[in-house]
C-alpha cells in the first residue's frame, strides 16, 4: 500500500467519523452533507486502489495469484515497518499520522483488531498488538522452556466468550443386520458436549531502563520476547496443573500401578495417546527404575534426543517449586491431555507502555504492560489420571 492510499483512507475513517458524531448529535441535514464527502473519498479510494493494482501487475510485483503467496510478501513489509513503529513508540518517540495509518492497516489485515486497541494511539504509547513474527520468537522461546499448554488443545478465538460443541467419547451400537430388501433402521446418534468459555485478563508490567531503551533494536526485542515468553510459560503452566488439580488423586505404589492405569484404567485409545507429566522427584524415580538385568526401565526418545519415553509415552518435566511433592508422594498425571482440557487462546499479546503512571516517573524509566487473554477448560476428566507416586528411597 503507497503513502497516497494510505492518506486518502485515513481522511476517509476520519470523514466517516465526522458523521457518526453529526448523527449522535440529530444533525441530519449536516451529516448528509457530509456523506457527499465520505462517497467521495470512497471512490477516489477505490480508483487509486485500482490503479495501484494495475501498475503492480504491469511490473510483476504485489499482485495475488490463486494462493495468496504475491500477498504474504507484501505483508512481511507491513510487518517489518508495523514493528519498527512499535520500538519506536516502546522508546516514547512520536507516531506520526501515516504510521498511526500503518498500525491500523497491519491490526485490520493481520489479526483483525482481535487486540481490540483504539486506532487513535497517542503519541509515543503503543497500546498495540505483539507483531506476529515477534509473536513466533515468544512461542518459540514457550516451547524452549516447557510450555505446557503445547501437550493440550488450543482454540484460538477471537471473541471474549462463547460456547463451542465437542463430541463426547460415548459408547456405540454396532450396525444393525439387514436382510436382502430389508428396511435399514435409524442407528443411534454421536453425542455432543456443550463447553462454554470465557476468556480472563491476564497482564503484568517490567520497568524498562533509559539504557536498555537507547540500546539497537535486537536487544531490545530480545529482552522483550523473552520476559513476555517465561511470564506467558509460567501463567500458562500454573492454570492447566490448576485444572490437572482438581482430579481425584490416586496412589501408584510402582511400576505396576503405573501400568494398570495405561492397560486398564484409560480407554485404550486414550491410553495410546497419553503422556506422564510430573515433577523432578516423579521424573528421578522412573529415571532410576531398572529391569531384572538392571537395564533402565525409561527409553530414549530418538525423534527428541533428551528426552525418554516409558512404553512409548513421552515424560513430561515440571520443577518442584511449581509443581510440588506431598511429602513422599510425588504427582504424576497419566494421559491424553489434548482431550482433558481445552485452553481458549485469544491470540497475539498487547503491549503497552508509559513515562509517567506508576513509578516510572519518580525513576525516570518506562515501564512496559503485557496482556494475554485465555480461559482454561475441562472437556473429558476420563482422560487423565492423577497419580501419586511413593517416592520413598528403598533401603
Amino acid at each position: 500500500m503507497t503513502k497516497e492510499l494510505r492518506a486518502l483512507l485515513q481522511k476517509l475513517e476520519g470523514a466517516k467519523g465526522e458523521v457518526r458524531t453529526l448523527l449522535a448529535e440529530d444533525k441530519t441535514a449536516e451529516a448528509k452533507d457530509k456523506m457527499d464527502e465520505v462517497r467521495s473519498l470512497q471512490t477516489k479510494v477505490d480508483l487509486q486502489r485500482e490503479l495501484e493494482e494495475s501498475e503492480a501487475r504491469s511490473l510483476g510485483t504485489k499482485t495475488l495469484d490463486d494462493n495468496g503467496k504475491i500477498e504474504e510478501r507484501d505483508m512481511v513489509e507491513l510487518e517489518k515497518e508495523y514493528t519498527g513503529i512499535v520500538l519506536r513508540a516502546l522508546r516514547r518517540k512520536q507516531i506520526t499520522s501515516e504510521q498511526r495509518s500503518v498500525i491500523k492497516e497491519y491490526e485490520q489485515r493481520a489479526v483483525m483488531n482481535e487486540g481490540g486497541t483504539d486506532p487513535a494511539i497517542p503519541d509515543g504509547d503503543v497500546g498495540i498488538v505483539v507483531p506476529q513474527d515477534i509473536q513466533t520468537r515468544i512461542n518459540e522461546l514457550m516451547r524452549d522452556w516447557n510450555d505446557l499448554s503445547q501437550y493440550v488443545t488450543i482454540e484460538n478465538v477471537s471473541a471474549l466468550s462463547g460456547s463451542r460443541v465437542l463430541e463426547t467419547d460415548a459408547d456405540m451400537t454396532p450396525f444393525a443386520d439387514v436382510d436382502e430388501y430389508g428396511i435399514i433402521q435409524e442407528t443411534d446418534n454421536p453425542k455432543f458436549t456443550p463447553i462454554s468459555y470465557k476468556v480472563k485478563k491476564r497482564a503484568g508490567y517490567l520497568p524498562l531502563t533509559n539504557e536498555l531503551l537507547a540500546d539497537n533494536d535486537a536487544n531490545l526485542l530480545s529482552y522483550v520476547t523473552n520476559w513476555i515468553a517465561r511470564k506467558a510459560v509460567h501463567t500458562r503452566n500454573t492454570h492447566i496443573l490448576n485444572l490437572l488439580n482438581t482430579l481425584t488423586p490416586q496412589s501408584l505404589g510402582d511400576l505396576k500401578a503405573i501400568n494398570t492405569v495405561l492397560n486398564v484404567t484409560l480407554d485404550p485409545a486414550i491410553s495410546r495417546s497419553s503422556i506422564i507429566l510430573t515433577n523432578q522427584d516423579g521424573w528421578n524415580w522412573l529415571d532410576n527404575q531398572v529391569d531384572g538385568n538392571g537395564r533402565p526401565i525409561l527409553q530414549d526418545d530418538f525423534t527428541q534426543p533428551g528426552r525418554k519415553l516409558y512404553k512409548g509415552r513421552p515424560i513430561a518435566v515440571v520443577s518442584n517449586r511449581n509443581l510440588p511433592t506431598d511429602g513422599t508422594n510425588a504427582p504424576l498425571f497419566i494421559g491424553n491431555l489434548k482431550q482433558f482440557m481445552v485452553l481458549f487462546n485469544r491470540r497475539f499479546f498487547e503491549l503497552a507502555s508509559t513515562r509517567e503512571g506508576g513509578d516510572a516517573w519518580r525513576r525516570d524509566t518506562t515501564e512496559l504492560r503485557t496482556i494475554m487473554r485465555d480461559d482454561y477448560v475441562k472437556w473429558d476428566e476420563k482422560a487423565a489420571v492423577f497419580g501419586q507416586l511413593d517416592v520413598t528411597p528403598t533401603p
